[in-house]
This record gives structure tokens, C-alpha cells and sequence, in this order.
């Protein structure tokens, strides 16, 4: 019986998706099955899915759907799948050879509910790699090979782990319960944070396990059209909203208010008019007010880490304020848009 279902959502990939596939072909590991899942794509990827379906039928199972975003596919594969642990390998990216045997040996050894590898960065215009530990290593140091359980501080350095989906392996009932965003992008933070809250034990490995393709045209780390800031914006919303009823300890909300801030400072990479930077930087004030019944939690985690100035750390806790919050905002917006204007 196969223990690990591959989940691979495709998008318009077509150059990309057959690399990722041998990939997988090439695993040491043999008890997989791969979810090819077409979401609608106006490409012509499913050609190259049939081709590898009748070629490897016991591999690979070709699955096709009206687009509905890479939310929806995830979704309908964690209800389908049949097995155990799953993994998420997009179509432009690929794995090592030994990644899935590694993660499901520390999986099994540990019987942790979420394995995370390192993964190295690749670029489209080279050979060139870069190895990335998979967490912000500026803030804390995740020991390789050790179990971290829920409800102990170390556990709390989780939080720090970057939510793409590249190396890591799920225990299935950890994410089977997540209600996914259709048709926005984002949706890997879903996964993760929601995933991270319901486990009781991760382990990491310092070993890159996947090599992910950061500069591809379209992907979440080059899109700056304003439709995709809205997105980022909806689904950390939706990540607060989901993660009520289970209790998240203070470093859950620190994150996420040090996501606004992420948010915030890549605004200004926006592609459009000032009239729609005004509309999402009012959109992302909703992720602030989401977050101020939590400024208690916040706060002294956001006092012990936070690397600005004075004044931006005095900004920052009016911001969570009930009294202060909309005026604060509305400063920062105001400071926002005339930078914006200058770079228009």
C-alpha cells in the first residue's frame, strides 16, 4: 500500500511540468502515489499527463478539474487522497532524489505529524543554486533531526519556518479538516499555518530536499498585480479567522501581525494606479483589525523581536490600539501612497 500521495497542481507550467515528473520517477522511495491534478489550464499539460498515466499507471494518477486556484486543488487532493502522508511538489519545481525516502523515515521514526526540509533556490537563466535553511535563521535556530512538541517553547520557533510548501510531508489528518480559498494564490500559507496549529509534533532536517524555482513568470514571488495583493491579504484574513477555535499560542498572532508588515512593505511593488494601491492598502488594514483583540499576545513577543526604530515600534503598538488603530493607519497609508506617487 502506498504511504505517500504526491500532490502536484498544474497551472499553465507546460515547460516546467515534465522535469518535475521524472523527478519523481527518479525517487529512491517507490511507496508514492502522484496526484496530477489539471486545473484547468489553457496550456496543454494534460497531454504530457496522459502521456506519463499510460506510460506509468501505477505512478501516476491524472486528475482533471475546472480552475478553480491552487486552493481548490488542494482541497479536493487532501479529501481524495488515500494515504497516510502527502506532499505538495509544484510543477516547476522538482525534488532530490532521496526526498521523499528521508522525510518519510524521519516521519515514521518520529511519528511527528509535519517533516520539514531545507530546499535550495534555482533561477531560470542558470545552473545556479542557493541553499536555504526553510526558516528565518536571524531569529532562531531549529536543531536538525529533533522532535519539537506542541505546547513547549521550542515548538514556538516553528513559526519562523517559511509556509511554502517545498519540503514537507503531512500527516493527512492535519489537513484534512483546512477550508481553502478557491481562486486566489497564497493558499500554501493556508496549508501550513492551519497545519502547524493542529500538530502536536514537527520534526526538521537541515537537508534540502527540493529545489524551488523562485523567478518563474507568474509565480507568487514575481506576481505584482493588484489582484494578487488582494489575495495575499484574504488568505492571512482567513488564516486568523480559521485558527480561532483552536487556541493558538501568542507566537501564532505575532506572525501574523509581522505578516502585515511583510504585506505592507511589499505593497509598494504593486502594478497599478494610486486609486488601487488606496483600495488595498485599506483591504490590509482589515488583516490589522483582525489581529488587535490579540495585542496583549503581541506585544511582548513583538517587543523581545521586532528590528525597527523606536518610532516604528511606537507606531506599530498604537496600531493595535482599539482607540489609535484607524489613525495610525491612516498615517502609514498617507506615507505609502506618496511614496507610491513618486515611484508612478
Amino acid at each position: 500500500m502506498n504511504k505517500v500521495t504526491v500532490i502536484v497542481p498544474i497551472y499553465n507550467v507546460e515547460n516546467y511540468v515534465r522535469k518535475c515528473f521524472d523527478s519523481l520517477l527518479n525517487q529512491t522511495y517507490n511507496d508514492f502515489v502522484v496526484f496530477a491534478v489539471n486545473d484547468g489550464s489553457p496550456a496543454n499539460e494534460q497531454v504530457i499527463i496522459d502521456e506519463y498515466v499510460a506510460k506509468f499507471p501505477e505512478k501516476f494518477v491524472g486528475i482533471q478539474k475546472e480552475n478553480g486556484g491552487y486552493g481548490s486543488v488542494l482541497e479536493m487532493a487532501i479529501q481524495k487522497c488515500e494515504t497516510p502522508y502527502f506532499l505538495v511538489c509544484d510543477p516547476d519545481d522538482y525534488l532530490a532524489d532521496d526526498a521523499i525516502q528521508h522525510l518519510v523515515d524521519l516521519a515514521e521514526l518520529s511519528e511527528a505529524d509535519i517533516t520539514i526540509g531545507a530546499k535550495y533556490f534555482i533561477y531560470s537563466d542558470g545552473e545556479d543554486k542557493d541553499y536555504d535553511a526553510a526558516y528565518n535563521t536571524n531569529f532562531t535556530t531549529l536543531k536538525t533531526n529533533s522532535v519539537y512538541n506542541k505546547g513547549s517553547a521550542e515548538f514556538d520557533n516553528l513559526f519562523y519556518i517559511d509556509p511554502s510548501p517545498h519540503s514537507k510531508l503531512y500527516r493527512k489528518e492535519v489537513a484534512k479538516n483546512i477550508k481553502f480559498l478557491h481562486k486566489v494564490g497564497y493558499t500554501d500559507n493556508l496549508l501550513f499555518y492551519m497545519s502547524l496549529l493542529n500538530a502536536k509534533k514537527v520534526v526538521y532536517t537541515d537537508k534540502a530536499c527540493a529545489y524551488y524555482l523562485v523567478d518563474r513568470a507568474g509565480n507568487t514571488m514575481t506576481d505584482i498585480r493588484p489582484k494578487a495583493l488582494d489575495a495575499h491579504i484574504e488568505v492571512f484574513k482567513e488564516i486568523v479567522k480559521q485558527a480561532q477555535d483552536l487556541k493558538p499560542c501568542d507566537m501564532f498572532y505575532y506572525r501574523m501581525f509581522e505578516s502585515y508588515k511583510f504585506i505592507l512593505y511589499q505593497t509598494p511593488r504593486m502594478n497599478g494606479t494610486v486609486e488601487e494601491y488606496s483600495e488595498k492598502l485599506d483591504h490590509l488594514y482589515e488583516l490589522v483589525e483582525s489581529l488587535i483583540p490579540y495585542r496583549n499576545a503581541i506585544s511582548p513577543l513583538y517587543k523581545k523581536y521586532a528590528k525597527g526604530g523606536f518610532l516604528e515600534k511606537y507606531r506599530d503598538m498604537q496600531l493595535l490600539k482599539e482607540r489609535s488603530s484607524a489613525n495610525t493607519f491612516k498615517t502609514i497609508k498617507q506615507k505609502m501612497i506618496e511614496n507610491f506617487k513618486v515611484k508612478e
